[in-house]
């Protein structure tokens, strides 16, 4: 007998408690050849060794749209949706059943409260789906407006990066405290870029490409920085991804966690214009 096997790549989303399931093909064997041929790809080699780098391009392509709003997905992992008879297509549950009870990672995220959920179902719904967060603690300065001279901030970064377009208006959007748009009650500033193939920052430093940077993409479409919000007595900063040209063709800027080798160099360049 000859089986077809229907593979689904689960990304998982962890603030969210959440699993994007995304269709990635279907293959088909001898049922001889399934055990064998299962184990190896799910339980040893994981997906850059199982499947078609191709596969894998597409279907990171199709979800990339989500870590707009859920942030980056933590792993990505294989799942088996469908064994199906290939002859009569009929729905081989006992074998599927199997495999979850020997693969375990299905129940495993179950038990701690993941919910699987389609591409298209999340997509859908996405504001089902964007976590609850309080991000105050992400702030990696907080001065008295009086005592920080944002005008030399900006002048000085301007000249270090000799570009133009250093400071960008934005606002906070109304979906998460994590996303900003393009709008007029805060403002973003570069402090770092892609040239050359290394990252030049605004304290003169460069970086080779390969640096740890944390949660931070950066590209020829992608910068990162800083996110200035402003309150009646005091200022805020923040570091943010900051993408000129999304899908939608709109420019974001996204709060990140981890910023990896720059956050202590963006702390540092910042005390350097407190008065």
């Amino acid at each position: 007998m000859k089986i077809e096997i229907d593979y689904s790549f689960g990304y998982v989303f962890d603030k969210s408690k959440l699993i994007v399931m995304c269709p990635v093909g279907s293959i088909e064997m001898d049922y001889k050849d399934y055990e064998m041929e299962v184990e190896v790809a799910f339980l040893q080699d994981g997906i850059e060794k199982a499947f078609e780098k191709e596969d894998i391009d597409l279907s990171n392509e199709s979800v990339k749209p989500l870590e707009t709003f859920l942030m980056k997905p933590s792993k990505i992992i294989p799942f088996v949706t469908s064994i199906k008879n290939s002859e009569t297509k009929e729905e081989i549950i006992k074998l599927l059943e199997e495999f979850d009870k020997e693969y375990e990672l299905k129940d495993y995220y179950l038990n701690k409260g993941y919910v699987f959920k389609d591409l298209v179902s999340v997509c859908e719904n996405i504001k089902d789906f964007i976590p609850k967060e309080n991000i105050e603690t992400l702030k990696i300065l907080k001065i008295n407006k009086n005592e920080f001279d944002l005008e030399s901030l900006i002048k000085t970064t301007k000249n270090n990066l000799k570009i133009d377009n250093i400071c960008i208006s934005m606002k906070k959007s109304d979906l998460t405290d994590r996303l900003y748009i393009e709008g007029n009650e805060s403002e973003y500033i570069v402090f770092g870029r892609l040239e050359n193939n290394s990252i030049i920052c605004a304290d003169n430093k460069t970086y080779d490409i390969n640096v740890d940077k944390g949660d931070l993409e950066i590209n020829e479409n992608r910068d990162f920085g800083y996110i200035v919000d402003f309150y009646e007595d005091f200022i805020t900063f923040k570091i943010a991804n900051f993408n000129y040209k999304t899908s939608n063709n709109n420019k974001i800027a996204q709060v990140v966690d981890y910023s990896g080798v720059f956050k202590k160099s963006m702390i540092d360049y910042l005390d350097n214009f407190k008065k």
